[in-house]
């Protein structure tokens, strides 16, 4: 299925309408790296993309990605998209949630595989320093050196779950930039 330009931008609106600045921004700067990342492993651009659209509608949620998916289901059926189109973007928006950590045999389609390395791509670097001392600013008040290696180790983290050798390559740049930032300052 072929998504038009008309269906594309409704689907940017209603997320965005959604979303915070913070995680709309997010959104935004992942879908870039997912169209090239969706092209080197050969995963349907489209279905990637509406995914990624997704993928953080209910941000802050600890089950955010089996609430983004029943929304993209709502949404896509409501709209009469294919329910093939319907099911894979839902199954990426679930799939890029769960802590598969070194087991990317369970996430079994190669648009999974994007959304879940885009988000990873996207987060390690300038972004994911920002976004992650937002989310441990308590303890960066409390503790500032202990608050500093948690966010430098999450994103190690995201950078050590990327499941394709194409995203590894793609997040080299931020991992360098991560790297060099945190033993400046610790």
């Amino acid at each position: 299925m072929e998504i038009t330009k008309d269906q594309l931008n409704k689907i940017e609106k209603f997320v965005e309408s959604k979303l915070d600045s913070l995680n709309w921004y997010h959104t935004q700067a992942m879908r870039p790296i997912a169209k090239k990342l969706a092209g080197l492993e050969k995963a349907d651009k489209d279905i990637v993309d509406v995914a990624v659209l997704f993928h953080d509608i209910v941000k802050g949620s600890k089950d955010h990605g089996e609430k983004g998916a029943e929304i993209a289901r709502k949404y896509l059926e409501k709209e009469n998209f294919e329910q093939r189109f319907v099911e894979e973007v839902v199954y990426c928006v679930i799939a890029h949630q769960l802590p598969w950590k070194n087991q990317s045999n369970l996430v079994n389609t190669p648009e999974a595989k994007v959304l879940f390395d885009s988000d990873m791509i996207q987060q390690v670097g300038r972004f994911g320093i920002i976004k992650e001392s937002i989310n441990y600013q308590d303890l960066i008040r409390k503790n500032h050196r202990d608050g500093l290696k948690k966010v430098r180790d999450i994103l190690f983290e995201e950078y050590n779950n990327i499941f394709t050798n194409n995203g590894r390559k793609m997040a080299e740049e931020g991992y360098k930039f991560v790297k060099d930032f945190f033993k400046d300052l610790l």
